[in-house]
């Protein structure tokens, strides 16, 4: 039977709390030649889609899962990161990161915890059983749709915490007194949130809240502060005036003794002098009416409104009075209008903020400013006030969109307008295919390609199962001013004869299976691609599928652990209206053209047709299967790694221009290294032979003049001292006084210093290797080219020079003979010297 393909890269898919490991195994069976061609040709057959092979093979049971899955076969043990904790918003600080906004509940627990615990040993029985709290609150929370509060929620768990644990009367009361420390130590107002239909949107509103609640409270100390300013103006206008001195003004401004004066004789008294300018009534109009709208203003408690086609349900929205439901089945078009109603109605408040600076600072110019505030409209908006609109969501159906409602939505998109647009995606489906029409009959429409086309639109495919990655997404989208698409999949299944695998865990494998890839596109970043677009989050992003170790027990029960690749065909065994795609492979048919679907994917067109894909799947009896994949699905999955590969070049991963650009560069540098070596090669061997022969023919030279008896004198070995009469007359003899100026150095003669038997270097050969120099650093010496040459004989011995001849990688030190007859070894150390003497 063939066996999955084994690769190099690993990684883990266990999940703590995933449950007891069972191990699949292969089943035995008897393999037959002539059976094994006959189910060739059925589920060949199968593989091209003829309707009669469907009917020959047996289809997969409810219970079969995708191989890398079926360790989280029982969900009722998984731990995951939902139940989320919500942080409340925080007025003070002007954004909140995706860790302020929301964490697994565990962790929320652990750090309340270690926040009045902190020694190991405190609250042990509580800190022991954070996880069963966890669990219960998921349980408490199945059934609930939208954020709950926290207090009472933990409380309740406590509750069934005590009475699951049964503890004696002392550490009863000991774990009580721990969990109101813990429900004390929670951040108040906090919410928790459950993975369930619309976790998604429950994420975005608590997104919107933690930024519009800290604008909001700053935008009304901004009107308080117009609206003190504009009256201060009006006050020191109104003390220019003659009512401001009128008796009844004056005897008032006296104070409460007011009536002890005569209020006319004081009027009279007093300078009636005014202000030299006063206000124009056009001025003390534009103030008039633009204090008028500051008082008027009242803030509209309403922060989301979700527009949809009736496809929202729930007390969540209805309940919650910061949320308004408004229906409609042109989400895109009504969104537009709304959000040109609300910023029509915002206008008039901006500008008189904006008339209240002006006027206040003195710097309203009617030429340039009058024209400017009589056609304000949301595109003068400036950013901040921008994002104080209330914000839009249009809710729209990934089919309309692709259909009928395209023309709306590509409007928004380029509108520039900052709506948000959220559409919740069936990854395994084909939103432009119709609705009769098989989902793999055609190439599947990316509407997430499809907003990038749109290029000022900010685009985000996400899910729900990595909250973190999602709030990302929304706060950047929050943060911008330029309508945004949010394509959300939540794994939430129609189906229920299929295992019922948790929601969380079918979103992530539409991740893993590159059905759902995500990815960032942010306008604002920059015109490359490379800079718009974040791809960070995706698994194991560098290759086509991502890989995961698999273990399993062969026919032999042998334990064998291999990599699998997660494919785009793995994925859609989750979804049963694809499940007619799948056929079982009997146990006992081997045959080579049955191929795993990630090799089939990787290998070329003319190898592929020749060949049959399948797919590892277990079933509940931990049985190993593999289950044949129709040309369609095939096809598909070639589809979607096309789409991926897109991806990975936009965001210059896998970039061909790049790689062709690194290979060519690479193949200049290795012509250029390739050059240079050789034309060093040649300066070299040319070099080598004219020294060779400058080498050879000097020392024949100087053998020539030795047997013509020319040169009857053997030179001595330089720095040997000489000695004999000779040597002692020479240095007796007084030398005669020349002027340093005026005496040359005699010319070095070649014969004195190259004799036959003397040692001697070939200097050019030389490889500066530095072997002969440890030996003795005073005999061989560096020239200024690195380059060795003899120092003084008298510091060395012989033994030194054979042995630095021996190491010598260039060969080029010729020992010569002995200078000291009285050295120990001499002729064992002149038969090592001879092979070195022959230059």
């Amino acid at each position: 039977m063939t066996t999955p393909q084994a690769t190099t890269e690993k990684r883990s898919t266990q999940i703590p709390g995933a449950g007891p490991e069972r191990i699949p195994r292969v089943p035995t069976a008897v393999k037959d030649a002539a059976e094994t061609r006959k189910l060739m040709y059925t589920l060949r057959h199968f593989h091209l889609g003829d309707p009669a092979a469907k009917a020959e093979l047996e289809t997969l049971d409810d219970d079969i899962l995708p191989a890398l899955l079926d360790p989280f076969r029982d969900t009722s043990r998984l731990r995951y990161d939902y139940p989320l904790f919500l942080f409340p918003p925080d007025s003070e600080k002007d954004a909140q990161s995706t860790q302020e906004l929301a964490c697994p509940v565990v962790q929320c627990l652990q750090k309340a915890v270690t926040s009045f615990a902190a020694d190991d040993h405190a609250a042990r029985i509580l800190k022991d059983h954070l996880s069963w709290l966890e669990h219960h609150l998921r349980q408490l929370l199945a059934s609930t749709e939208g954020p709950t509060p926290a207090a009472p929620l933990l409380k309740r768990a406590g509750e069934a915490l005590l009475q699951h644990l049964g503890l004696d009367a002392p550490s009863a009361k000991q774990l009580q007194q721990d969990l109101a420390e813990l429900q004390a130590a929670v951040p108040a107002d906090g919410m928790v949130l459950g993975y369930g239909r619309y976790a998604a949107l429950h994420l975005l509103v608590h997104a919107v809240r933690s930024r519009e609640v800290p604008r909001r409270v700053r935008f009304l100390a901004e009107i308080d502060r117009c609206i003190r300013g504009l009256k201060e103006l009006f006050e020191v206008e109104w003390g220019k005036s003659d009512e401001s001195i009128e008796p009844r003004m004056a005897r008032d401004s006296v104070g409460p003794e007011g009536e002890r004066f005569d209020p006319l004789a004081l009027s009279t008294v007093i300078d009636h002098s005014r202000g030299t300018r006063r206000m124009s009534s056009e001025r003390h109009q534009r103030i008039e009416m633009a204090l008028e709208v500051l008082e008027q203003w009242r803030i509209d408690p309403v922060l989301v409104q979700f527009v949809h086609d009736s496809s929202l349900s729930g007390e969540w929205m209805q309940n919650d009075p910061t949320l308004a439901d408004i229906k409609n089945t042109r989400p895109c078009a009504c969104a537009t209008e709304l959000f040109d109603k609300q910023a029509a109605e915002l206008a008039k408040t901006f500008a008189a903020v904006r008339i209240a600076r002006l006027e206040i600072d003195n710097r309203y110019d009617p030429v340039i400013h009058d024209p400017w505030f009589a056609n304000f409209d949301w595109e003068g908006f400036s950013h901040d006030e921008l994002l104080l609109v209330p914000t839009v969501i249009a809710v729209e159906s990934a089919d309309r969109v692709a259909g009928d409602g395209l023309r709306s939505f590509s409007r928004l998109l380029n509108s520039g307008r900052p709506v948000q647009i959220l559409i919740r995606v069936r990854p395994g489906y084909n939103p432009g295919a119709r609705a009769d029409e098989d989902p793999f009959q055609s190439y599947r429409t990316e509407l997430g390609y499809l907003g990038i086309s749109h290029r000022q639109a900010a685009v985000t495919q996400s899910s729900a199962a990595r909250h973190e990655h999602l709030l990302q997404c929304y706060l950047s989208a929050l943060d911008a001013t330029r309508t945004s698409l949010h394509l959300i999949n939540t794994g939430l299944r129609d189906d229920h004869k299929l295992v019922p695998l948790n929601a969380w865990l079918v979103a992530g494998a539409a991740i893993e299976g590159r059905a759902h890839p995500f990815f960032r596109i942010n306008p604002q970043a920059g015109d490359s691609a490379e800079a718009r677009m974040d791809f960070e989050d995706n698994p194991q992003l560098g290759l086509d599928w991502p890989l995961h170790p698999f273990q399993y027990l062969d026919e032999n029960g042998n334990s064998v652990t291999e990599e699998l690749a997660f494919t785009f065909a793995d994925y859609t065994l989750l979804v049963e209206a694809m499940r007619d795609h799948f056929r079982l492979i009997p146990p006992g048919c081997d045959s080579d053209s049955l191929v795993s679907m990630q090799d089939y994917l990787a290998m070329p067109a003319e190898w592929a047709y020749q060949r049959v894909p399948f797919v590892w799947v277990v079933d509940n009896g931990a049985v190993l299967h593999r289950a044949v994949v129709s040309r369609e699905l095939a096809l598909a999955c070639l589809d979607r790694l096309n789409f991926w590969h897109t991806l990975q070049e936009m965001a210059g991963v896998r970039n061909r221009h790049v790689d062709l650009a690194v290979a060519e560069t690479r193949s200049l540098e290795r012509r250029i290294a390739a050059d240079e070596r050789e034309r060093l090669t040649a300066e070299h061997a040319a070099e080598l032979d004219r020294v060779r022969d400058q080498a050879a023919g000097e020392a024949m030279q100087r053998l020539a003049d030795v047997l013509l008896g020319m040169d009857l004198t053997m030179a001595m070995p330089t720095g040997v001292p000489k000695t004999g009469p000779a040597a002692d007359s020479s240095e007796a003899k007084p030398t005669a006084h020349v002027d340093p100026e005026e005496r040359q150095e005699p010319e070095p003669d070649d014969e004195e210093q190259l004799a036959f038997d003397e040692p001697w270097i070939d200097t050019h050969l030389c490889t500066s290797c530095n072997d002969c120099l440890e030996i003795n650093p005073l005999l061989f010496l560096y020239n200024e080219e690195k380059q060795a040459y003899l120092g003084d004989l008298s510091t060395a011995t012989y033994a030194q020079l054979v042995e630095a001849a021996e190491l010598c990688p260039a060969k080029c030190i010729f020992p010569g003979k002995p200078w000291n007859p009285q050295e120990a070894n001499l002729e064992e150390l002149m038969e090592r010297a001879a092979p070195f003497n022959h230059p």
